[in-house]
């Protein structure tokens, strides 16, 4: 008896999901298991996502706690074995939002973009961001863990918390060399509301960039 409710309780959380998960191509079996995974990310708000693919479509979908389904983002075929390198991956869940990485190429940068966790509509898109290519998914990352993104943008460093739609501004004239300026950046800490961003330069190797959130 115990054993059939444990698998009436599988089957109806199963269905709750509303989730009928495409995940095989018999025209291209090297697509098996070296594209993404078809795993359900659950939210706080009871929303959730889930990748599918078949031999014609790659496709990420949120649905709702109202059964309501939205594509937020899709693969080209072709590029089956980057879809996580250029399809959407989730970096962190906010109060409102989700945030995802995507776009990469083989050798950056990354962009970035804010997606409502109950609608799927895009609210925020983002170059590449200092110290945040994590992966919430992947448990064997450090998981980002602040309530705000940090970028460059014209002799400044941004600091945009994501909650509350709030920018704030601080110069930084400091010559970066590299191409792409935010791989400078090494590490990130925030502590008693001070951000402090670590990075290099062509001549010095450690530098800081301490920031009072207050």
């Amino acid at each position: 008896m115990k054993k059939l409710f444990t698998i009436i309780l599988l089957l109806t959380t199963i269905q709750s999901f509303g989730q009928k998960a495409q995940c095989f191509c018999d025209k291209n079996k090297n697509m098996n298991g070296a594209t993404t995974s078809c795993d359900t990310i659950m939210f706080s708000n009871k929303s959730y996502i889930y990748w599918q693919y078949n031999c014609d479509s790659i496709w990420l979908t949120l649905e709702n706690n109202k059964n309501q389904k939205y594509i937020i983002d899709n693969v080209d075929l072709d590029l089956y074995p980057y879809t996580y390198r250029i399809g959407f991956q989730l970096i962190k869940e906010y109060q409102n939002s989700l945030l995802f990485r995507h776009g990469c190429p083989a050798n950056g940068p990354c962009m970035y973009k804010l997606i409502d966790k109950d609608s799927g509509n895009a609210l925020k898109e983002f170059i590449q961001l200092i110290c945040i290519d994590t992966d919430i998914s992947n448990e064997n990352e450090h998981k980002y863990e602040f309530n705000f993104v940090v970028y460059l943008s014209d002799n400044k460093i941004i600091v945009y918390y994501v909650d509350n739609n709030k920018t704030l501004e601080f110069p930084f004239n400091e010559k970066l060399n590299e191409i792409i300026p935010e791989y400078q950046f090494s590490k990130m800490t925030f502590n008693n509301n001070i951000l402090t961003l670590f990075y290099h330069t062509e001549k010095i190797k450690n530098k800081t960039f301490t920031i009072n959130l207050n």
